[in-house]
């Protein structure tokens, strides 16, 4: 079993280059869960943006957040972990609803107990894969050496885990034009990804459509399964002894 997610952080809307709000229905289709962060100055941000960063992340099946861009780094790790307990608290709940044909609290207090363990321990356990979409439009220029950082510190927080734990970064938009640069493919080398995002460099327009069709399909050459696939063709998650 393995999560797939992005996380979208950007201080403004997106204005140029198609609907990230149908970009990331599309990313859900996939299986890829689409969380959304916005950096707001000085307490406050635009109105239209915030309004899009919500629906971007409602349209992924993710959550979203609006932050300061120096508490960046713990919002992207709070985010990651709600989406982790939500999707296995899904898988269960199918194959709970599969096995003893009941949902979690609706199963004796004893039983319930085993399985929030076991839960506990796959949230732990499960490998994780984070496509980091971070907007490099001229607005973020005093905001980008915060942002390298927050990246390391998700790093960090995501290798205390005992599963595995990939991190990617994407710039949007790319240069020369471009609306998007792969600055880093997936990796759990802390170093490598330190000397990578040195190239996070603010300047342009926000194709954020485009930032998130680069994700999936860079998620897509390493994970091609759907949520529906993995609860039917995985190993099940339980076993019908322990409930």
């Amino acid at each position: 079993m393995e999560i797939n997610q992005i996380i979208l952080v950007t201080d403004g809307k997106s204005n140029i280059g198609g609907n990230p709000v149908t970009a990331a229905m599309e990313a859900k289709k996939e299986n890829i869960v689409v969380n959304a962060i916005g950096i707001m100055d000085n307490g406050s941000c635009d109105e239209d943006a915030l309004c899009e960063v919500e629906k971007i992340a409602q349209a992924g099946g993710g959550v979203w957040e609006n932050t300061m861009i120096k508490n960046l780094g713990k919002t992207m790790h709070v985010l990651t972990q709600k989406t982790v307990n939500k999707t296995i608290e899904t898988i269960v709940g199918k194959q709970l609803k599969k096995i003893v044909g009941a949902d979690l609290f609706d199963i004796p207090p004893k039983v319930r107990s085993k399985v929030i363990d076991y839960m506990d321990q796959l949230e732990e356990e499960v490998a994780i894969k984070c496509c980091i979409l971070m907007d490099c439009s001229a607005s973020m220029k005093n905001k980008m050496s915060t942002a390298r950082q927050s990246i390391i510190e998700l790093m960090n927080s995501l290798n205390g885990r005992k599963g595995k734990s990939e991190v990617a970064v994407i710039a949007y938009p790319g240069e020369n034009g471009e609306c998007t640069a792969l600055i880093s493919d997936f990796t759990q080398d802390i170093q490598a990804l330190k000397d990578r995002i040195f190239a996070l460099k603010a300047g342009g327009t926000t194709p954020t459509a485009a930032a998130i069709n680069k994700a999936v399909l860079l998620i897509k050459g390493e994970q091609d399964e759907n949520l529906e696939d993995i609860i039917l063709n995985s190993e099940p998650l339980l076993k019908e002894s322990m409930v």
